[in-house]
């Protein structure tokens, strides 16, 4: 990993702390790097994988670093995260890239769309099965249609979030 990874990584991973601490801490490792007579790998190296360069600064600020890790899996914040670091990406892209991107961002909605068809069947076949018993319980109905549409969002959001994730890993990594 050479130096501008590391940091982007650092900062990455660093999120949870202050602004003003989280740049304490990047300038703690950036003076640690060019202070040492090794290359900038050699030095990244010695510090360990990032998970030991994160128990060291959670050890600095008195942070238990399994608390923060167990923090890190709320879907929402690491959703809002790659959503902003898309922003960034896509400001320093160049055209043909910024469209690709956009397309298929597009494309993924297109699809998250075409999800709800399923649950328009079952809402659809719900309601016959209601009005068939029930005489046509308009409360019933309601219901039912809501309990619909809150399970399709759930879906909705969840394939949505997955995909995104897994596509702007790669993304990353094409970077």
């Amino acid at each position: 990993m050479n130096r501008k990874e590391f940091l982007k990584s650092l900062r990455k991973h660093l999120s949870f702390l202050s602004k003003t601490d989280l740049e304490k801490e990047v300038l703690y490792y950036i003076n640690k790097i060019d202070s040492s007579k090794l290359s900038d790998v050699e030095v990244i190296k010695s510090f360990g994988t990032m998970e030991d360069v994160l128990n060291d600064v959670c050890k600095r600020h008195g942070l238990n670093y399994k608390e923060i890790q167990k923090e890190e899996q709320i879907w929402f914040k690491k959703f809002y995260t790659n959503l902003v670091d898309l922003s960034t990406i896509l400001k320093n892209s160049d055209g043909k890239n910024r469209t690709r991107i956009l397309l298929d961002i597009l494309l993924l909605i297109v699809i998250t769309c075409v999800l709800k068809i399923p649950f328009i069947f079952v809402r659809d076949m719900g309601d016959r099965v209601v009005e068939a018993l029930l005489d046509s319980n308009i409360t019933i109905l309601a219901i039912w249609g809501l309990v619909i549409e809150i399970f399709y969002v759930v879906v909705a959001l969840s394939y949505f979030i997955k995909t995104f994730d897994k596509w702007f890993k790669n993304l990353e990594e094409a970077k």
